[in-house]
């Protein structure tokens, strides 16, 4: 089978803790050169801090099955392209903590809490320039270069457009129909995984076919990140505050859909975080925004079927399984092969 199948073998957690390691500040300062100026320090010390690195990961992902190699050293380029790829995700945070009015991330102070608005905002523009640069300094043909490029223009636009839809829906400060909050995550948080895999399959040779099935794959992975991180901020106690701050909720929108009379009276408008829980409760939001979660987690597995590649299908397949099995575990049970043909259709 490993014969028949290269990406067989293929260590997904030994290729999770080496992309981790590719941040390490020495590393960095191998792939994309000394930081030289304080702009360039405080952004290169943002990107090397925190983080779960699911990005990059899925471009290692990309490139090595595709490629089919198992083992060795990554290449130079294909670390480049990680933290490329790591480069607009760090900026589209700090612009976000703006955005958002949040003063912390990681733990820690945010960078604008730190360093103030005007220095936070140009370390995130640096930042998306230092990506391209860093896909421009790639050793491929100029048209897998430009592929690479456009793939992260596009999604640099598609992130701006759905981060503008959220901002503007916070000035009604009431919930947003479920289906127009998925809308929004489809803009704002599932291009970065689109990106990731375009920018790993395109280094590793392969052509645009794979397009369609990596755009459907990485929307709904990127919706079912979303959902997850919505829920384990619920859980966490810490969505009040944000719908408060009309920050968007699926568990908030579902709950909202759900609700009748008094009890969508008071997810109308800021109630205490108590009673905001109990209604959100009452109706099923929680378990709703769960059953939404599986159906795009499963909606990311069957994405892969048309995919040529076995190999790549396998590995995309097994990172599912591995995002939503928690922080850094092994593989989940999704990565049998043959659970693609077992899944019910996404209705």
């Amino acid at each position: 089978m490993t014969r028949e199948n290269p990406t067989a073998g293929l260590d997904l957690d030994a290729l999770y803790e080496a992309v981790v390691s590719w941040f390490a500040p020495e590393v960095l300062e191998a792939v994309a050169g000394p930081a030289e100026t304080e702009t360039e320090r405080i952004a290169r010390a943002w990107l090397a801090k925190g983080g779960k690195r699911w990005r990059p990961f899925l471009a290692a992902c990309a490139f090595r099955s595709f490629q089919g190699r198992r083992e060795g050293e990554a290449p130079e380029d294909l670390r480049r392209a990680a933290v490329a790829v790591e480069c607009f995700h760090k900026a589209s945070l700090i612009h976000d903590d703006i955005e958002d009015g949040d003063g912390e991330r990681y733990g820690a102070k945010a960078l604008h809490a730190q360093y103030g608005v005007p220095i936070a905002l140009n370390a995130g523009d640096f930042l998306l320039g230092e990506g391209y640069r860093l896909l421009g300094e790639i050793g491929v043909a100029d048209g897998a270069k430009a592929q690479m490029v456009r793939a992260a223009a596009w999604g640099h636009r598609s992130l701006c457009i759905g981060q503008g839809e959220e901002l503007i829906a916070k000035r009604a400060r009431r919930p947003l129909a479920p289906a127009r909050v998925i809308e929004i995550f489809r803009m704002k948080t599932a291009p970065a995984f689109e990106v990731a895999l375009r920018v790993g399959t395109t280094l590793a040779g392969a052509g645009e076919d794979l397009g369609p099935a990596l755009a459907r794959y990485g929307e709904a992975l990127g919706i079912a990140y979303q959902i997850r991180d919505d829920l384990a901020d619920w859980s966490a106690g810490t969505t009040p505050g944000d719908v408060e701050g009309g920050r968007l909720s699926i568990v908030l929108s579902l709950g909202y859909e759900r609700a009748v009379g008094e009890a969508k009276r008071s997810l109308e408008t800021a109630v205490a975080a108590g009673r905001l829980a109990r209604v959100l409760g009452e109706v099923g939001a929680e378990d709703a925004a769960r059953r939404l979660l599986e159906r795009y987690r499963r909606e990311a597995v069957t994405a892969l079927e048309p995919l040529p590649s076995e190999g790549l299908r396998n590995v995309l397949e097994q990172v599912v399984g591995k995002m939503f099995a928690g922080e850094g575990a092994g593989c989940a049970a999704i990565a049998d092969a043959g659970l693609r043909r077992r899944l019910d259709p996404v209705r």
